[in-house]
């Protein structure tokens, strides 16, 4: 393996079920302005559903590495020329996307020969990896899935062990999908004072949102009960949940890859070829993982650019199905009820949506699984 897979912070490790051999380690990625110790409520539980659970800070958050200087200059150079030249842009901001997804792939290599995990056992559901990237943090998950085949396998066969990954409650603008036409949101709203931004996102990104079935009946402002995650949250939970400082417009290196991101179109491109499936004659250095599952989990009650990314990636996958687009599988799995941050108000529901197998009625695109 090239590079440290320690440049990504493991903050977590439930550690094995005492005296299970057919265990699922579920190894899962934070989004925008939360680390992964939102997750903290899903440690306790690993073991009574036979699974392992270990929480990854992505570059820049606590117990990872910081960017190096030449890293950042690469998002904000990308960020300016967008507004000039696209193109030139999105080849940067690729080229960053894939050394995150490379960072990634040498972590799972290294834990899976560190310690010895049971290999996947897709049929019935058991062993292996389940990997997912929540919110913002999806866009690490469709580059690994963009690039794999072209990361070369060495002592470790991560296809014998990755059996799901799960793009997390996505937002439309982490799969490259246009927002719903004049809506904006605290970080794209400029009428929110910059020192303001990130505390607005974060009360805005956790509140609980009543839609109707359709896009014109979304709900733009949350209910006042139940209130907003991060209002209940203590002090000493919110310092180890909350990293607003890659978050942050004055140059935080989250805040600039979305705003590079989104006007270069990149994370459209990556999205693409994530789901697509290279020829069967294709030349590759590695391994394609032709037989992953990919799970778009939603949560009903997430901020409107999560239903508006599922309603919106069900479309997309719909026309290349009808295109004869060979794609990767992919199911869909609604967890009602819930918002964005079920995983901490409700830690045994997002344990089922991860590790369930898709019901049978749930939206599905690609080879049968």
């Amino acid at each position: 393996m090239t590079g440290s897979p320690l440049r990504l912070g493991i903050i977590k490790d439930s550690g094995p079920p005492e005296g299970s051999s057919d265990y699922t380690t579920i190894v899962i990625f934070h989004g925008y302005a939360w680390s992964s110790g939102i997750f903290a409520k899903l440690v306790p539980i690993a073991s009574r559903h036979n699974s392992r659970v270990v929480l990854v800070n992505r570059r820049d958050y606590p117990a990872s590495t910081p960017y190096t200087l030449e890293e950042r200059a690469v998002l904000v150079n990308a960020a300016v020329e967008a507004k000039t030249d696209p193109l030139a842009a999105r080849a940067k901001l690729h080229a960053f996307m894939v050394e995150r997804a490379r960072e990634v792939y040498d972590l799972l290599a290294w834990f899976v020969a560190e310690h010895k995990i049971p290999p996947a056992r897709p049929k019935e559901n058991k062993g292996g990896i389940v990997i997912g990237g929540w919110s913002f943090g999806t866009g690490w998950m469709t580059s690994l899935l963009a690039n794999v085949a072209s990361f070369p396998v060495h002592e470790v066969e991560l296809s014998r062990y990755v059996q799901r990954v799960i793009f997390y409650d996505p937002p439309d603008l982490v799969l490259g999908i246009s927002g719903v036409p004049g809506k904006l949101f605290p970080l794209t709203d400029p009428s929110v004072p910059v020192q303001d931004v990130t505390a607005q996102f974060s009360v805005w990104v956790s509140g609980h949102y009543d839609h109707g079935e359709t896009p014109d009946k979304y709900r733009y402002d949350h209910l006042p009960c139940p209130p907003p995650t991060v209002t209940v949250l203590t002090q000493e939970e919110r310092e180890g949940t909350l990293h607003t400082v890659p978050g942050d417009p004055r140059g935080g290196s989250d805040y600039t890859l979305m705003l590079g991101a989104g006007q270069s179109g990149v994370f459209a491109a990556i999205r693409k070829n994530a789901l697509r499936l290279p020829p069967a004659n294709a030349q590759s250095v590695g391994d394609p993982w032709r037989d992953v599952e990919v799970r778009h989990l939603w949560c009903d009650r997430s901020p409107f650019l999560m239903p508006w990314a599922e309603v919106n990636m069900r479309k997309i996958l719909d026309e290349e199905t009808k295109a004869g687009v060979a794609l990767r599988n992919v199911t869909f799995f609604r967890v009602r009820g819930a918002n964005h941050f079920v995983h901490w108000e409700q830690p045994e529901r997002a344990m089922e949506a991860i590790l369930a197998v898709a019901p049978d009625d749930a939206p599905r695109f690609g080879a049968k699984l």
